[in-house]
């Protein structure tokens, strides 16, 4: 069997981060991701010994939206596992209904959040023939063996939603793994490596996804409803044995280590950050952090082990806000960590939402100068973006899709609060922010470099 894992493309060209169930527009500050959720089904889908597996990065590539329809026929595959999101829906079924037009044999799958929350949806239309509820990658295994016959009962398999006799069927769900180490190293071959860029450093990257999931709640988050509850580490030896790999063979040097909460524990910082300084591995590494999970000793080994930049989800500086919608720190926790991040010198951008439930306009005003009098290095300033999965989509949900780009979305709105209060408030954050000197000096410099992270 050919197998085509595809990163599409949107009609107008614009450029969208698709990595599971993050879904928003690049902008030349973000630059481009390697499909590490892609190159994961491939590791999994050879490990069950299907080597036919390409995969086309529509993002990075230079084609036109035909473009690409083309160079997905001409390469004749049986089956093509499209990661699709909710702002691009649209486009996603109508690039399906292209390929179908082309190759009615072609068997397309839809993967992601969208997928997850809306399958029936989904199925109803004509070119979409499976949809992967969750994780994709052993479903995906367990539906290519289906169609090799090697399985016979497509109703066995989990996470799966098809159609058969007309009538659509959604199979149970797939429970969490018990064990989120690779079975074999990603093949990075099958990427183009060369092509993803790390802004900050302007240096060749790759992402490795160190974890899945998270042990919170919080109220505007789609993990639980994509990955379930918990967080969900691979072992830092597994991840260890990936960076050498990626080290020797493809000389790259700099990593997003990709999670939802890359510091779940404390021990799994302090023993990854520790076999990087005992291997020597000399990288550079950025993450997200929880400012609550930081202490010093935590701060000085990822310095030491290479950490240049965390990214730090603080979403507002009012206590009632943070408790209202379960983010579960405090004010306090807010400061140390970035007391202690910056103290050992590892840059800090802070992620703020504008629109939680709670909101006014004094606690906006609040949030806006105790951002700019805070110690972070870089800043950026959303609006709630209600995604499917989390209770605020419920309240919201009669907005059309193409809106749901994470946090640049204009939808929500309150009787003291309207969308455009929070709209005005996210640019005006984000100019009083870099007035400071320093801030304005360096976001200059990045933006002259191209060396800006979001």
């Amino acid at each position: 069997m050919k197998i085509i894992l595809l990163n599409p493309i949107t009609r107008n060209k614009g450029k969208v981060l698709r990595v599971e169930r993050c879904q928003q527009k690049i902008l030349s500050y973000i630059g481009i991701w390697p499909p590490i959720t892609l190159l994961e089904i491939a590791t999994y889908l050879k490990c069950r010994e299907f080597n036919n597996v390409e995969i086309i990065d529509g993002e990075v590539e230079k084609f036109s939206f035909n473009e690409l329809v083309s160079e997905v026929i001409e390469k004749k595959p049986n089956v093509v596992v499209m990661q699709a999101t909710t702002p691009t829906i649209q486009d996603d079924i109508f690039f399906a209904s292209f390929l179908k037009q082309k190759s009615k044999e072609v068997t397309i799958v839809f993967i992601g959040l969208h997928a997850t929350i809306f399958p029936q949806e989904l199925l109803k239309e004509d070119s979409i023939d499976h949809v992967i509820l969750g994780e994709p990658e052993e479903t995906i295994c367990d539906l290519m063996s289906y169609y090799l016959k090697e399985k016979p009962n497509i109703e066995t398999i989990k996470g799966l939603g098809y159609k058969h006799n007309g009538k659509i069927i959604i199979n149970k769900k797939r429970l969490p793994r018990e064990n989120y180490n690779y079975p074999m190293i990603p093949d990075r071959r099958l990427l183009k490596n060369e092509k993803y860029i790390l802004p900050l450093t302007k240096e060749i990257f790759t992402v490795i996804k160190t974890s899945r999931g998270c042990n919170f709640g919080c109220l505007f988050c789609t993990s639980a409803s994509y990955y379930g509850k918990g967080w969900k580490a691979r072992t830092p030896e597994n991840i260890i044995e990936e960076i050498k790999d990626v080290k020797n063979k493809h000389n790259i040097n700099t990593f997003l280590f990709l999670s939802d909460t890359f510091n779940g524990t404390k021990d799994f910082v302090k023993r990854l950050s520790s076999k990087i300084i005992e291997e020597n591995l000399n990288i550079k590494w950025v993450s997200n952090s929880r400012v609550d999970l930081v202490d010093e000793e935590i701060v000085r080994l990822m310095k030491r082990s290479g950490c240049i930049l965390v990214s730090l989800g603080i979403e507002s500086y009012d206590e009632g806000i943070l408790e209202r919608n379960r983010k579960d720190v405090s004010i306090e926790d807010i400061n140390n960590g970035i007391r202690l991040f910056n103290k050992y010198g590892i840059k800090t951008y802070g992620y703020f939402i504008f629109g939680l439930e709670g909101e006014n306009k004094k606690t906006l005003l609040k949030t806006i100068i105790k951002a700019l009098r805070s110690k972070l290095d870089f800043a950026n300033f959303y609006s709630l973006t209600p995604y499917p999965g989390t209770s605020y989509f419920d309240k919201y949900k009669t907005r059309d899709y193409k809106e749901y780009f994470h946090g640049i979305s204009n939808i929500v709105s309150y009787d003291n609060l309207h969308r455009f209060t929070i709209r005005f408030c996210r640019y005006f954050a984000f100019a009083i922010f870099y007035l400071k000197p320093i801030r304005f000096l360096q976001l200059l410099e990045y933006f002259l470099r191209k060396r800006i992270l979001c």
